[in-house]
C-alpha cells in the first residue's frame, strides 16, 4: 500500500473519513490541521485565507510527518490545488487520492455544527476558490452526502485494490 491522501475544502469529513479509514487499514493516520503554525492557525480563526506562501512550509511538515511513520499514512490534508499534492507527492511518492466534496450547503452546515474548530465557515468561498479537483486513475471522488461508514467503505475497497 502506498499513502492515501483524503483531501476536499473545510467541512468535507476529511479527518473523519481518514481517520476510520487509518483504523481500518491499520495505518497510521496524519491530521495535517496538526502542523498549521500557530500564526496560520490565527490567521484562519480571524476568516483570513492562507496564501500559497503560508502553505509551503505546512506542506512540508505533512509529509516530512508521514515519512517519519513506519508504514505508508493515510493523510487528511485539504491540499487544494495541484500544486500542493505535487508537493506532496514529490516528497511521498504516488499517492491514492479520495476527494471529497458536495455542496456548499451541506458544507456550511457542518462547518456550523462543529464546536470549537478554528476555520470559520467564512473560509468555505476562499477554499472553493482555489480548489482543483483532482482527476485520474488514481483519484475516488466522493460525495460528502453519502453516510460516513459508505464514504470509508469506498475508500477503504480504493486503497487495498489491486494495481496493474
Amino acid at each position: 500500500m502506498r499513502h492515501v491522501l483524503v483531501m476536499g475544502i473545510c467541512g468535507t469529513g476529511k479527518s473523519s473519513v481518514a481517520g476510520r479509514l487509518a483504523e481500518r487499514l491499520a495505518n497510521p493516520l496524519v491530521e495535517a490541521d496538526e502542523y498549521h503554525s500557530p500564526d496560520a492557525v490565527a490567521r484562519m480563526a480571524r476568516g483570513e485565507p492562507l496564501t500559497d506562501a503560508d502553505r509551503w512550509g505546512w506542506l512540508d511538515r505533512v509529509a516530512e510527518a508521514a515519512l517519519a511513520r513506519e508504514s505508508p499514512a493515510v493523510i487528511a490534508c485539504s491540499a487544494l490545488k495541484h500544486v500542493y499534492r505535487a508537493r506532496l507527492e514529490d516528497q511521498l511518492g504516488k499517492m491514492d487520492v479520495i476527494y471529497l466534496h458536495g455542496a456548499r450547503d451541506l458544507v456550511e452546515e457542518r462547518m456550523t455544527a462543529r464546536p470549537g474548530h478554528y476555520m470559520p465557515a467564512s473560509l468555505i468561498d476562499s477554499q472553493l476558490a482555489d480548489l482543483e479537483p483532482p482527476a485520474g486513475a488514481d483519484v475516488l471522488p466522493l460525495d460528502i452526502a453519502k453516510p460516513l461508514e459508505a464514504l470509508v467503505d469506498e475508500a477503504q475497497d480504493f486503497a487495498i485494490r489491486p494495481r496493474a
